[in-house]
């Protein structure tokens, strides 16, 4: 929209850049710096990001590249506590090793370790090689660890959930494999529904021909479900 100059993008009076640490990415800052600079000049921005080391410097150069005062908003404030949490692949439940005030628990990190179910020794060179992809994949008939994570982040009532995968197969797949889910009430599918394709409605015939629209939209299942799959992850 923005190379070709849409008529769409002058009524835009707010943007909003989440994330806005990735324009240090080698590979995709670039993209992030375009989109920035062919903002419209009469528009105004919103950047957040929990990580951003040289927020002053980032501050001038949007104010100089747009002729308008940018301000840092800064806070330490954590509305929700950040704790970690280790799941054992082969294991039954999740351990947390670090809580909400930063403190490291060694016990819980030992049980972690030992939940761990080990390979046997004639297989423990090939799980190695193969121990990423059988996390995500797992087999056909078995629920994948990522599977049994989800499934008891939400009996726990920790949802929403993201999950990042470095692959878009890997994405793709457990879309399909959380599709055994089903966490909506029959209200909810149909709103859903409604909301969904009305957004739909708005897509040229050429990006319906997509794959991935036919395969993912298609599928009312996914769609009642709530799964959505995204470049970086999936999203229940």
């Amino acid at each position: 929209m923005q190379y070709k100059g849409s008529e769409v993008t002058r009524e835009v009076a707010w943007i909003i850049f989440d994330e806005v640490h990735y324009m240090r990415d080698r590979e995709r800052g670039v993209v992030w710096e375009e989109s920035i600079v062919m903002s419209p000049k009469n528009a105004r921005f919103v950047f957040l990001s929990a990580t951003v080391p040289n927020a002053k410097e980032f501050a001038d150069w949007v104010a100089k590249v747009h002729q308008q005062p940018c301000h840092i908003v800064y806070t330490d404030y954590r509305p929700t506590p950040l704790q970690h949490y280790i799941f054992p692949s082969g294991s039954e439940g999740m351990y947390l090793v670090v809580d909400e005030k930063g403190k490291f628990r060694e016990d819980s990190f030992q049980k972690a370790l030992n939940a761990l179910v080990p390979a046997a020794d004639g297989d423990r060179k090939n799980e190695n090689a193969k121990w990423q992809k059988g996390l995500v994949l797992g087999k056909a008939a078995e629920e994948s660890d990522i599977f049994k994570m989800v499934k008891m982040i939400i009996q726990r009532q920790y949802d929403p959930v993201i999950l990042f995968s470095f692959s878009k197969r890997e994405c793709e797949f457990l879309a399909m494999q959380m599709a055994k889910m089903d966490l909506n009430g029959d209200i909810e599918k149909d709103n859903i529904e409604k909301i969904f394709w009305c957004a739909m409605d708005m897509l040229s015939d050429d990006d319906k021909k997509l794959p991935q629209f036919y395969k993912f939209c298609k599928s009312s299942l996914n769609l009642q479900r709530l799964i959505m799959v995204c470049v970086c992850g999936t999203y229940y």
